[in-house]
């Protein structure tokens, strides 16, 4: 997956059909007469719609039916060459393991999908032999677990055909958690400058945060961020200026807003200099607030052009909640916070001060503010905030429990309206769960309070994700 722009980049898929010698060894497969006359060509016409139907969605790499340990070992090869995201292990009719085990012996592992396909839908009311041969996968399926399980391959399965709406879900989700894990290995997060004192429920273990997903940590001095903020412009301020000209602002006056700009801007720099998929900020930190004056919370555009979450308190795993769940949405993420429920309405309001992602906002309500949180009395920043658009939406969090990554899950529909929050950027969530059940999730399984945000649905492609980074993960929904 290209890290700077999810959009632009197209799953690659090795699409393994493997059916048994022993049909050609019996003269199934190549009959001139009788019963089996033209079986070899239906399952190859339907190998071929399969391929079809997924290349409409992904660079499919195969060579259609193999069936020899000899070819099963060319296509393991052709997969490890292509360096492929996932895959589709699809036994098309009954096999034999030999071909299997030589292509375990010789591929390099990838997340693996099972597929028991399902060429009729149905149990036919009479199958002739070659109408059951035909359909015959499933059988290979469980036939192929025990193996994989004895050379350590964890898998996910799928039952159907390319035309049912639950299998293209299935695969689709599949290979978008594949990806996205594969994303992950050196993905990096800056922690500027350091851990948080003030709020330790963003400690983790940060060894097992990258055995588990490869993501790596880069620590970045206040002297550092400073010198990015130097090299500023003044003609890089004046451009941005006219993107903050658009909005509407309340109490913040032309030196302020130039100021913000000019620290965010700098933020921009790191991220081209580091290749940063994430910041996480320490914005209690004193050397930081004595440098700046005052606390860098304003959302520039660049940041989201580059797919950069930022998120406070330098929560990492808050920050990387927001990722996965923009890479599993294909759109940049949300960084956010749960901050309390209604029951009558079964409302959720969620929110957070700062850089709100801006692909979010209801254009209506966007508005450039000071950080309030602070005195008015006070030198202060500035801040980008709004309500957030309606749509349906899925929320991931990432905490550290005992040492112990666990990963969560909620959606539920994002309801537009006029601004509920002086100076937040902020959602009115109405989940399809109940909001006292999901909120004693959340307090049962110690989760922190951010949360990763996503424009569309990613429940089963999360699900997934977590399955194969080894993280236990709980649905709330």
């Amino acid at each position: 997956m290209n890290k700077k722009d999810p959009l632009q980049y197209k799953s690659k898929i090795g699409l393994f059909f493997l059916a048994g010698d022993s049909w050609w060894e019996m003269g199934a497969c190549t009959a001139t007469s009788g019963r089996y006359v033209g079986f070899i060509e239906k399952i190859e016409e339907r190998v071929k719609q399969i391929t079809l139907k997924l290349s409409q969605e992904y660079e499919v790499i195969t060579s259609g039916i193999v069936h020899t340990v000899k070819d099963a070992i060319k296509e393991a090869k052709k997969y490890n060459e292509a360096d492929v995201d996932a895959i589709i292990y699809c036994p098309i009719i009954w096999t034999n393991d030999q071909p299997l085990v030589a292509f375990i012996q010789n591929i390099t592992k990838v997340p693996l999908l099972l597929w028991s396909y399902d060429p009729y839908g149905k149990i036919l009311d009479y199958y002739r032999i070659v109408d059951w041969l035909v359909a015959s996968a499933p059988v290979s399926v469980q036939q192929s677990t025990g193996i994989l399980q004895q050379f350590n391959w964890p898998y996910s399965s799928c039952f159907g055909n390319e035309d049912k709406q639950e299998t293209q879900d299935t695969i689709r989700a599949f290979v978008k958690a594949a990806t996205t894990k594969k994303s992950l290995l050196n993905t990096r997060i800056a922690v500027i400058p350091s851990p948080c004192r003030l709020v330790k429920g963003t400690w983790f273990h940060e060894l097992e945060l990258l055995a588990k997903t490869g993501v790596e940590l880069d620590y970045i001095s206040v002297k550092e961020l400073e010198a990015s903020v130097k090299a500023v412009t003044e003609h890089e301020i004046k451009e941005s200026l006219t993107y903050y000209k658009k909005f509407p602002s309340s109490e913040v006056t032309d030196s302020q807003l130039r100021e913000s700009i000019r620290i965010s801007l700098g933020l921009v720099k790191l991220v081209d200099q580091y290749g940063l998929s994430g910041i996480a900020l320490e914005d209690f930190n004193e050397e930081l607030t004595k440098v700046f004056g005052y606390r860098p919370h304003l959302y520039h555009p660049g940041l989201g052009e580059r797919f950069c979450t930022v998120g406070l308190e330098a929560d990492v795993l808050g920050v990387l909640a927001t990722i996965i769940a923009g890479r599993l949405s294909g759109r940049i993420g949300m960084f956010s916070e749960f901050f309390t429920i209604e029951k009558e309405r079964n409302l959720i309001l969620m929110g957070h001060p700062g850089y709100g992602e801006i692909s979010f906002a209801d254009e209506k309500t966007i508005e450039i503010t000071p950080d309030i949180e602070i005195d008015d009395m006070l030198d202060r920043g500035v801040w980008l905030s709004y309500r957030a658009k309606a749509g349906f939406m899925s929320f991931i969090n990432l905490s550290s429990n005992k040492d112990n990554i666990h990963a969560s899950l909620f959606s539920g529909a994002s309801i537009a309206g006029p601004r509920l929050m002086e100076g937040y950027s902020h959602l009115l969530i109405q989940p399809e769960a109940k909001v006292e059940s999901i909120f004693s999730g959340v307090t049962k399984n110690a989760l922190f309070q951010h949360w990763g945000a996503a424009l569309g649905d990613i429940r089963l492609s999360s699900a997934e994700l977590f399955a194969l980074l080894d993280i236990e993960f709980t649905s709330l929904d």
